[in-house]
């Protein structure tokens, strides 16, 4: 659609935001206005995180949300897992007709009540490409009663790619992490582990460069980094720990 990519999430000035924050938001909004948005990041940007922070946020402020993981699931499988998320308390053995009725029902109820419902949809780039028909038949049946929200790396096959072109209103790009934000994450990493441990700003510049703005390897070091400290019963990190235990990881930058 010629939307994609241009829709903000408001009229407010984006200055200010990281880039990460800023991918939030416009995924914010695309759950505000019940429409189907994908998040694009390549391996280690932290997609899932951010889709689990998403979901936390919407789920204190009243929306219903499911979180399904696409990797490896399969068009037979496709209508009754989406059902079982959705808690519609259908039989293991109902048939494909019957199930695809039942939410077709499901999303009618939804669109009167008009209550707020996230789908989203993680590893769509690992799910088996015979689900991209069931894809667009489910997106049809939840038009303007859910929104619809999927995460992905950038390289698709066709029918993937035709379905985030015939129904995606906005494309949301995910880089890695800026060096603000792996401060931000690292310090709520450790401190959630250890109130008490003090990372130096050198060890900080250290996890920047061991990373590269990999949010996966980032919780590693945080959390070997806790449990070193613990051992060795020290109150502070510094580059010198950082750069032994990336050593050890093999992390390569």
């Amino acid at each position: 659609m010629d939307t994609i990519g241009k829709i903000r999430p408001s009229s407010k000035s984006n200055h200010s935001l990281s880039p990460r924050t800023e991918s939030l938001e416009r995924l914010r909004y695309l759950a505000l206005q019940k429409r189907c948005g994908v998040l694009i990041g390549r391996r280690g940007t932290g997609k899932s995180d951010l889709f689990a922070q998403l979901a936390d946020e919407l789920q204190r402020e009243g929306f219903e949300i499911s979180i399904i993981n696409l990797a490896g699931l399969s068009e037979d499988e496709f209508p009754q897992i989406i059902a079982a998320e959705l808690g519609l308390g259908l039989e293991p053995n109902a048939d494909k007709i019957q199930t695809w009725a039942t939410l077709q029902d499901y999303a009618n109820a939804v669109r009167l009540s008009n209550s707020q419902h996230v789908l989203m949809f993680d590893q769509l780039d690992r799910a088996d490409e015979s689900t991209a028909i069931s894809f667009e038949r489910l997106l049809s049946l939840f038009d303007g009663a859910f929104a619809c929200l999927f995460a992905s790396r950038p390289k698709l096959v066709k029918p993937f790619r035709a379905l985030i072109k015939n129904h995606c209103w906005m494309q949301v790009p995910l880089d890695r992490l800026s060096s603000n934000d792996v401060s931000q994450i690292l310090a709520k990493e450790v401190y959630s582990r250890n109130q008490s441990l003090h990372l130096t700003q050198d060890a900080i510049e250290a996890v920047q460069d061991a990373t590269a703005g990999r949010i996966d390897k980032l919780k590693r070091l945080a959390e070997l980094s806790v449990l070193a400290a613990e051992a060795d019963n020290l109150q502070e990190i510094d580059e010198d720990i950082i750069r032994s235990l990336n050593s050890e990881l093999k992390i390569r930058q």
